[in-house]
């Protein structure tokens, strides 16, 4: 079972299973999903995609303790980088600037204009 991440002020990232038919089976495909934060996206308006990410299902909250042994940093200074990074990306888009946003093994968000797209 794969767990979504909620990452506090950017957004979550999840997988979602869609069944397609392939010949006469039916296939579950894995396609990752990410959903900018409320707050990030109110900043610049950009456009709702009206879709629930989670429906009933838990997100993780990110671990920032499993994050800061990954850097081999301690904790509060992995926190710290992150909450800068999105206070940074905010206080972007609240000026109207156009952002990519590179992750690291996951992809890139790109916001431009209205629209966020993350390419995985």
């Amino acid at each position: 079972l794969l767990q979504g991440v909620r990452v506090p002020t950017l957004g979550s990232f999840d997988v979602v299973h869609t069944k397609t038919l392939v010949g006469n089976e039916t296939v579950t495909l894995q396609r990752p999903v990410f959903y900018l934060a409320r707050n990030l996206g109110g900043v610049s308006n950009l456009m709702d995609n009206n879709m629930d990410l989670t429906g009933d299902k838990q997100l993780e909250p990110l671990k920032y303790a499993e994050v800061a042994v990954q850097a081999s940093v301690p904790r509060r200074k992995a926190e710290s980088c992150i909450l800068g990074t999105t206070s940074l990306l905010y206080h972007c888009l609240a000026k109207g600037e156009s952002v990519a946003f590179i992750l690291r093994d996951v992809g890139v968000l790109l916001i431009e204009g209205r629209k966020a797209h993350m390419r995985f």
